[in-house]
């Protein structure tokens, strides 16, 4: 008898905690907002609008909400292929699924950075800097800040909300 529990994890609970480091492919819908509030209010005030919140879910941060799976945004579409032009927002905000592919996180970094003309805020597991703070997918985004905070799960795992912005901008 397992005495583990991954609840609001269904893709962990669906593998029974295996996920490859690849990810997996289990789809599911997250029915609440994850984040603590404290966690959300914070997030509001790094946004600098016009924002755009990518795999938003539940949550109303944003000018504009975009989820795939979420009927109630204002665009359902894919985090990887973004229908906005260059530049057209001074705050990309991410919250993506953390059992995505490695290549749809590369997908996601890039088009963050090129629709993003000042801020790109990022929350996963990982850190989408080299080792001079530089964001992966375009260098003129540098890190500014970087949060840490821990879900209420048995082991302790964190989640890192980084925030990178434009070297140089001109408004």
């Amino acid at each position: 008898m397992s005495t583990v529990s991954y609840k609001h994890q269904p893709a962990i609970d669906k593998t029974k905690g295996a996920i490859p480091l690849a990810g997996n492919a289990y789809l599911y819908t997250v029915t609440k907002v994850l984040w603590p509030k404290e966690v959300e209010k914070f997030l509001s005030t790094q946004l600098l609008p016009p924002t755009l919140h990518i795999c938003c879910g539940k949550s109303k941060l944003g000018d504009v909400r975009l989820d795939l799976y979420e009927k109630d945004v204002d665009i359902v579409g894919s985090m990887n292929r973004l229908p906005f032009a260059d530049k057209s927002f001074k705050t990309i905000l991410s919250d993506a699924p953390y059992n995505s592919k490695f290549q749809l996180n590369h997908d996601l970094l890039s088009e963050m950075s090129r629709v993003s003309n000042y801020r790109i805020i990022h929350q996963n597991w990982f850190l989408p800097a080299n080792k001079f703070g530089e964001y992966k997918k375009d260098w003129s985004f540098l890190l500014t800040g970087i949060y840490i905070w821990q879900p209420r799960t048995y082991f302790g795992r964190v989640n890192v909300i980084s925030v990178f912005d434009k070297v140089k901008y001109n408004d």
